[in-house]
């Protein structure tokens, strides 16, 4: 799907809570910024994400104030992960919507404490599933830097094929068309 994107935002969106096993996915709370902000210092998040660099706890609290915003605006969804001890483990969103094409795009990351134990692989499975039942997506996509093969692997185990397309975010569409498309279908 090349060319330019033209979004038509959902309707307002409730941002859902969503479990697997001792994982949950849920909107994120202003009482999350210190928590977001410890794990954003971490360098392969400022690195592959559109995350400012350095991050401080401002970020954190204005990302955290517009993500209710967003949501009822129907323009995108993002949601923490955390796990059963009360930790955060990541970020999930689905931006970038359509609902006229079925549009959506996965975003995230995952703490630098709470990686290699198969986090973003179940929520990323947990958004999919919840954005094709309730948002009726049919094309969902993952874009990841080039470079970045533990993304790459995390979308391939979800069922999340490498197009062979690279380009731009459409959110950031003067940086480097560096990031890799793989796209899943219902």
């Amino acid at each position: 799907m090349n060319g330019v994107w033209h979004l038509s935002c959902v309707p307002a969106i409730e941002p859902p809570t969503l479990r697997d096993g001792d994982l949950t996915l849920r909107p994120p709370l202003p009482g999350d910024a210190e928590a977001v902000t410890a794990a954003c210092q971490d360098p392969a998040i400022q690195r592959w994400t559109l995350v400012p660099s350095p991050y401080r706890r401002e970020h954190a609290e204005a990302w955290l104030a517009a993500a209710p915003e967003r949501a009822r605006a129907g323009e995108a969804v993002s949601l923490l992960a955390v796990e059963g001890d009360g930790r955060l483990a990541g970020s999930f969103s689905l931006i970038e919507l359509d609902h006229d094409r079925g549009y959506g795009e996965i975003g995230y990351w995952v703490a630098p404490w709470a990686r290699g134990r198969g986090v973003a692989t179940r929520a990323v499975g947990l958004l999919r599933g919840w954005a094709v039942e309730q948002l009726g997506m049919r094309r969902l996509e993952i874009l990841t830097h080039a470079d970045n093969a533990a993304s790459r692997r995390v979308a391939e185990r979800c069922g999340y094929g490498a197009t062979g397309e690279v380009r731009a975010l459409p959110r950031d569409p003067d940086r480097e068309a560096a990031f890799a498309v793989h796209a899943w279908e219902a």
